[in-house]
């Protein structure tokens, strides 16, 4: 079973980590550095991203560059969205199995 939850620092920071790995920005960038080189990836200008680029340009993990370029150019947005869980439905029984499980095995 995976399972996880995280919060979207967490998440902002392990997307930035990705989009580093693939080449796409620099550690050493600044996060208007990053704006620029991501929202060129798209094809989109660098002014009010979140309302004016459709991120339709496809390339590998570009989700990643979507959601880290909508966390620095709109991030309560960001957040709401992301705390929202977009419908995502929760097992409760699933839940329930796992949380008895880990108060018996004492973890």
């Amino acid at each position: 079973v995976h399972y996880h939850w995280r919060c979207i620092e967490i998440d902002a920071e392990n997307s930035r980590r990705v989009l580093e790995r693939h080449n796409y920005i620099s550690p050493a960038d600044s996060d208007e550095q990053v704006k620029v080189k991501l929202a060129k990836k798209f094809g989109c200008s660098t002014e009010d991203m979140c309302n004016t680029c459709p991120f339709e340009r496809g390339f590998v993990s570009n989700h990643k560059a979507r959601f880290y370029l909508q966390w620095l150019d709109c991030e309560e947005q960001a957040k709401k969205e992301y705390y929202a869980g977009k419908g995502n439905k929760f097992n409760m029984d699933l839940n329930d199995f796992l949380k008895e499980s880990y108060e018996r095995s004492d973890v």
